[in-house]
């Protein structure tokens, strides 16, 4: 799992989506502080999936789905206080009989620095092939 500590002035994290694939996104929080949290177009900002919640109750959490249609996924968080974010990102990468990517898995986990629990929020992709 990658480690990627984020300052008050900082909260975009590069994702690798890749070019034609859908994406399911889910995002929840647990958390006494506001998280947004905007899948986008790196070069144009072009949004494409927006979760936004203000709770310590995990459930329901916030669904999602798009085609991705540009070259560089970013993750970019609006958190509505000055806080350090210990976040979190993981993958997982599932190759067909040609051994080309058929889906792949990301999972992004954040703290603040208060406690030693990775459950502030989470967000979690499914990336599938179309064709």
């Amino acid at each position: 799992m990658s480690e990627i500590l984020l300052k008050e002035d900082d909260k975009t994290v590069k994702l690798s989506v890749p070019y034609g694939y859908y994406v399911f996104a889910e995002m929840s929080t647990m958390t006494e502080f506001n998280v947004k949290m905007t899948l986008r177009d790196g070069h144009s900002k072009k949004e494409s999936f927006v979760g936004e919640r203000h709770s310590k109750e995990t459930l329901p959490p916030i669904r999602g789905f798009y085609q991705c249609d540009y070259d560089e996924t970013e993750l970019y968080l609006q958190i509505e206080e000055p806080v350090e974010l210990d976040i979190r990102v993981d993958s997982t990468d599932l190759y067909d009989e040609n051994e080309e990517l058929a889906v792949r898995t990301v999972t992004v986990v954040g703290r603040d620095m208060a406690d030693d629990k990775y459950n502030d929020f989470m967000l979690h992709l499914t990336i599938m092939r179309c064709a």
